[in-house]
């Protein structure tokens, strides 16, 4: 079996829901050197039991370029979050071009652990 490379962005965000731990829903597409984020919406867990939090999402892609990205996070045209992320060797943030974060957004695989069981 070839191995595979690839890149997962893990989204959060600043928000705190009080009964659930929400799923975005979120389309996605790469352009050049952005790589897009659109916020449709949130989804119910699928676990019935309750508990306090962010909402949260995991998007895989697979053979990006090793190279800088500018990441877009659009909230249905209300708000847009921009950040700058490098592939060139482990994936990182490089700096968040926005002061008002509405969301989060993670590489590290240590930031997994809030992802929804």
């Amino acid at each position: 079996m070839p191995k595979r490379s690839g890149v997962v962005f893990l989204f959060r965000t600043s928000e705190q829901f009080q009964n659930f731990v929400y799923e975005l829903v979120i389309n996605s597409k790469v352009e050049d050197n952005k790589i897009f984020f659109n916020i449709m919406g949130l989804k119910t867990p699928m676990s019935d039991f309750p508990r306090p939090g962010p909402a949260v999402c995991r998007c895989e892609f697979e053979n990006l370029d090793p190279r800088d990205y500018t990441v877009v996070v659009d909230r249905r045209g209300k708000q847009v979050n921009q950040f700058k992320v490098s592939l060139k060797t482990a994936p990182k943030i490089l700096k968040s071009v926005n002061e008002d974060k509405f969301i989060e957004v993670f590489t590290d695989r240590s930031e997994w652990a809030f992802m929804p069981d």
